[in-house]
């Protein structure tokens, strides 16, 4: 068979499995699960809220005191900013500050953006 037969028999038998995908879908002849027969009307959820909800206030934030980026900011609260916080599974919480080579990097980095 040629490169182009091939092609065309292959287009061929998708195009037979596409088409016959819904009628399969649909017969009952093989077994699935349908549920349960007698399906409960109530979906609420199994548990409760332990009180009433109350609204809480939006907190309001000066646009102008954020700064997104990490070298807009003062060099030193950003360098703390670059520790590592973990927590233990017994709840112990272990700060570790950034190491040497990413204070240099961090630093070579602001030098270059206020040039």
């Amino acid at each position: 068979m040629t490169t182009r037969l091939q092609s065309i028999a292959v287009l061929l038998m998708i195009g037979a499995a596409l088409g016959a995908t819904p009628s399969l879908a649909a017969t009952t002849s093989i077994p699935s699960n349908q549920g349960p027969a007698d399906k409960p009307s109530n979906r609420a959820a199994p548990s409760a809220l332990p009180g009433r909800p109350t609204a809480h206030a939006l907190p309001r934030v000066d646009p102008a005191a954020i700064s997104r980026g990490i070298f807009a900011g003062d060099a030193g609260s950003s360098l703390d900013s670059l520790g590592t916080v973990t927590r233990g599974s017994d709840g112990s919480v272990s700060e570790t500050p950034a190491s040497d080579t990413l204070r240099a990097i961090f630093e070579t980095s602001i030098a270059s953006k206020k040039m």
